[in-house]
């Protein structure tokens, strides 16, 4: 760990109280019976106040032209069906908004949709042209949340100034084109908790899991500040991403060789309510629903263990997002 990154978790464990000793962090209630396996059990998503299932879909694999729209909606709704009603996309994943436009024509309530706006519009005006057309794209007439996208590569004066994507998203929320507004990143975790303390985000997806929290520790620099300020978290990258980043096809999460404690990781970290996970078939979604449905903490010893595999991975892995600081 760096000097600089050692003085920032200082500042962060003073403005917080001491919150960013885990232990102390509360985790999340869960709604639904674990002995009944007919319920996805549901988490209340931060000050949002909204219920969202412990699984959130991840469109990113069904964005290319391998998968076609009629799969899409027959796997986004078998997901659906069993009880996943969080859902994440983007305008950067290929053709994944338009693929939804059918699913949603039929079944738009009771879903948490999650959408993006990217670095490369990043002005006042132009993250709210990017929402209307996701919106346009996907045949409805909000979302319920809307992340600036891989904060870590953005300049935060510019995103923080007047003319600014925080600006175009408030103003976004004011016009009803977003309920929630929210970052997503998996580099740089500095920038997320200034973002967070500015109080104006109300969720936060970042990568969250046993290796690469050895080099960028979202963990332990961002979930204290975003619980105490009400601001929800939510897990990706919870196999650790593809395989060289490919989400064009059946790739498959580099820790997937630890999939059950990758999830049961990720989901008893204190402040999250969800895991994002993609999927590109439907036995990917059943896999995942009963994982979560089964879903016990890490018993002390299997914290133990993991973690030490997870170092090991890490160290392989190196800085497999981009840089820590900065």
């Amino acid at each position: 760990m760096s000097n600089s990154r050692r003085r920032f978790i200082g500042q962060v464990t003073a403005l917080t109280g001491g919150l960013i000793a885990a232990p102390l962090l509360k985790r999340q209630p869960v709604w639904g019976d674990a002995a009944d396996n007919t319920i996805l059990p549901r988490r209340v998503l931060g000050r949002t106040g909204e219920k969202v299932s412990l699984i959130g879909f991840g469109m990113a694999p069904l964005g290319s032209d391998n998968t076609s729209a009629a799969d899409t909606e027959r796997i986004v709704n078998t997901a659906l069906d069993l009880g996943i009603n969080y859902v994440d996309v983007s305008p950067d994943y290929g053709n994944a908004e338009s693929k939804l436009k059918g699913v949603f024509k039929n079944r738009r309530d009771g879903i948490f949709l999650v959408t993006k706006v990217n670095p490369n519009r990043q002005d006042r005006e132009g993250v709210q042209r990017q929402l209307e057309e996701s919106l346009q794209r996907m045949g409805v007439d909000h979302v319920n949340a809307v992340h600036i996208h891989n904060l870590g590569d953005f300049d935060m004066e510019r995103i923080l100034g007047p003319d600014g994507a925080l600006a175009g998203l408030k103003e976004a929320k004011r016009r009803g084109l977003t309920r929630f507004i929210g970052t997503s990143g998996h580099m740089r975790p500095p920038r997320f908790v200034k973002l967070i303390q500015t109080g104006d985000i109300d969720l936060t997806m970042n990568a969250l899991n046993f290796a690469d929290r050895h080099h960028y520790d979202f963990e332990g620099i961002v979930l204290p500040v975003a619980q105490a300020h009400g601001t929800a978290s939510v897990a990706m990258k919870v196999l650790g991403g593809a395989v060289n980043w490919r989400y064009d096809g059946k790739t498959p999460g580099t820790l997937v060789e630890h999939y059950e404690q990758s999830v049961r990781y990720s989901l008893g970290l204190p402040n999250v309510a969800c895991a994002v996970m993609g999927f590109s078939s439907e036995d990917e979604v059943r896999q995942a629903v009963a994982t979560a449905k089964a879903y016990k903490p890490l018993t002390p010893e299997e914290r133990t263990a993991l973690l030490a595999t997870g170092q090991r991975l890490a160290d392989a892995r190196g800085l497999y997002y981009g840089p820590v600081d900065g």
